[in-house]
């Protein structure tokens, strides 16, 4: 009776192991990471820009697999959104409307586009509050300070006096300078690995006040904000410049901004 009661002991622990193993690998997800890319406009799927195929490209060489997500027009459209995608990126583009932050539109106000402002903001504001890990390029930085409670230069050049130039005036190629990181403990010098690094840029608009929660991480030599993250956010990253285009120009010292987002976007699991 004894030997009967130890077999039935085992039998009732290798099944209780059997199942354990079952459902830890059923419910494990060893799928590539998909990191959404914010609507933009609409084309013909052949024929993807060249300023959305650098977000394509460059999150494919960080063996995540990119989303172009569709644009939103309401929360439950963002939250559906989202749940196809284990990360966001917020893309560069066109001048914000200042009716986000509350102010009338500078004279050299440049182009706006309603819809993808609605589209952008709805992704922002599920993403944050659902701790979606994020990374904001440019516009997409400006965007993350204006809906945590910031303002922006709505025109640089006539709003800010410096001797460094953010956007080529001829708008033909990117501006290069230098900025430093600031924050050694933060994610972007963690990705980087540097005090010091010569990045992109083309923008006429940037951070003026500082949205809620946000810590500058990085600043140019004139003192534009060029790097911000969420302090309360497990990774919510705005650069003002363009790692994409770094990426797929081979500055792979670039490259890691997107390994970080899809490491932060498998965590998000």
């Amino acid at each position: 009776m004894k030997k009967i009661r130890l077999t039935l002991f085992f039998l009732l622990i290798i099944v209780l192991f059997v199942l354990g193993g079952c459902k830890s690998s059923a419910t494990k997800d060893d799928s590539p990471v998909k990191i959404g890319i914010s609507w933009e406009r609409e084309f013909p799927k052949n024929e993807v820009p060249e300023d959305v195929q650098v977000y394509i490209d460059s999150i494919k060489r960080a063996h995540a697999i990119p989303v172009l997500l569709p644009r939103i027009t309401n929360e439950q459209e963002a939250l559906n959104a989202l749940k196809t995608v284990d990360a966001l990126v917020l893309t560069g583009g066109e001048d914000i409307d200042p009716v986000y932050y509350s102010e009338k539109p500078h004279k050299n106000l440049e182009e706006l586009k309603n819809d993808r402002d609605i589209s952008d903001y709805w992704l922002l504001k599920v993403g944050l509050k659902e701790d979606y890990p994020i990374l904001g390029t440019c516009r997409g930085m400006q965007f993350l300070n204006i809906v945590l409670g910031g303002t922006l230069y709505q025109d640089l050049p006539t709003e800010y006096i410096s001797n460094i130039s953010h956007r080529d005036p001829k708008k033909v190629d990117f501006a290069r300078h230098i900025i430093k990181v600031t924050d050694t403990n933060s994610n972007l010098f963690s990705m980087l690995n540097v005090n010091k690094i010569t990045v992109n840029s083309w923008h006429h608009q940037a951070v003026e006040r500082l949205g809620k929660g946000l810590k500058v991480v990085a600043l140019s030599p004139d003192g534009i904000i060029e790097a911000v993250e969420l302090e309360s956010a497990s990774f919510v990253v705005g650069v003002q410049f363009h790692p994409e285009w770094h990426v797929v120009e081979n500055e792979n010292e670039f490259l890691p901004i997107f390994l970080g987002l899809k490491e932060a976007g498998l965590k998000n699991r």
